[in-house]
């Protein structure tokens, strides 16, 4: 588990203990050695998308005439 302690990523680290964590289409991975953090999007989505999964509340609402 993380400590409090600062770290910052060593360029002599080769990364080898890690953690990664899916999720909403980003892949994380966390070196648990030295912090460093490298980020992948995943490919594809697992069903179709429509514009209604992303609107936001001002796109529900009737514009003003």
């Amino acid at each position: 588990m993380f400590t409090k302690k600062t770290r910052f990523a060593r360029p002599d680290c080769e990364h080898t203990d890690t953690v990664t964590v899916s999720n909403s289409g980003i892949e994380r991975t966390i070196c648990e050695n030295c912090g460093h953090v490298s980020f992948v999007a995943q490919e594809g989505l697992s069903g179709t998308a429509s514009r209604a999964q992303f609107e936001r509340d001002s796109d529900r609402t009737p514009a003003a005439v």
